[in-house]
């Protein structure tokens, strides 16, 4: 725009040499242009508008929370295609929740909250816990696959260790927690039951291989070499609205 002016300028300068007449006519010329400028201007601040308008309006979408209960049928995790929705990570939400807040009590009996806070290691422990109930997802789904692929099944003795964890787990839970998680016993059992096959098969791979449980556990090396040959992802627009932290246990 500075250029712009300049060259107006030096138009009019040579043209009042040449005489009033020509003065004139540079000035309408410089006037529709300015004009012209002015219109650009405009459409362009427009333009910018709607797009900082658009970004305001999905940046308040992420910061907004869900309603747990009434979101159970998103689908956040997908491995190798196979979707995992909010209802199958209710159990690992509640375990998560429920050890944090276990620990929480530990650090401040007074004001649990104070340990959700806390900032280590470059993070919130909250932020941590939570990437945990997708790693653990992610690790189970993948592992109940190959189980399923091997046709792996549990022991009459694992079942009975499986029944009993089962049990203890829902009766663990408070009457406001179940209705806060709002997903049935069947649904926790049943993913309690893909747990223990997953980490059945991770067993079996583990001695195959001839490494240790634990390298095929999360984070493990072994866990992720195979990790990278899978194809896993995370809806995190909506993981990042789900309010982990607040749906099991109240602060």
């Amino acid at each position: 725009k500075p250029q712009q002016r300049t060259d107006h300028e030096g138009c009019y300068a040579g043209t009042e040499r040449q005489g009033g007449g020509q003065r004139d006519q540079s000035g309408g010329s410089k006037a529709l242009s300015g004009m012209r400028q002015k219109l650009r201007f405009t459409a362009v601040l427009v333009v910018l508008l709607i797009i900082l308008g658009t970004a305001s309006y999905r940046e308040q979408g992420k910061r907004q929370k869900l309603s747990f209960p009434e979101s159970l049928d998103l689908v956040v995790v997908a491995v190798d295609g196979e979707q995992v929705t909010l209802r199958e990570m209710a159990f690992y939400i509640a375990y998560e929740e429920g050890n944090m807040e276990d620990a929480a009590i530990i650090y401040n009996p007074d004001n649990t909250d104070e340990y959700w806070q806390l900032y280590i290691n470059h993070t919130f422990l909250r932020e941590q816990a939570k990437q945990t109930v997708v790693d653990m997802t992610i690790h189970d789904t993948l592992f109940y696959q190959m189980a399923t692929a091997e046709k792996i099944t549990l022991s009459e003795e694992e079942e009975q260790y499986l029944a009993n964890d089962q049990q203890d787990f829902w009766s663990d839970l408070t009457e406001e927690q179940r209705e806060s998680l709002s997903v049935s016993e069947d649904t926790l059992d049943e993913t309690m039951r893909k747990m223990a096959l997953a980490q059945k098969y991770q067993s079996i791979l583990a001695e195959m291989e001839q490494v240790d449980y634990e390298d095929y556990s999360i984070g493990g090396t072994e866990y992720e070499k195979l990790l990278a040959q899978h194809t896993c992802e995370l809806d995190e627009t909506t993981w990042e609205r789900v309010p982990f932290g607040s749906i099991t246990v109240d602060h």
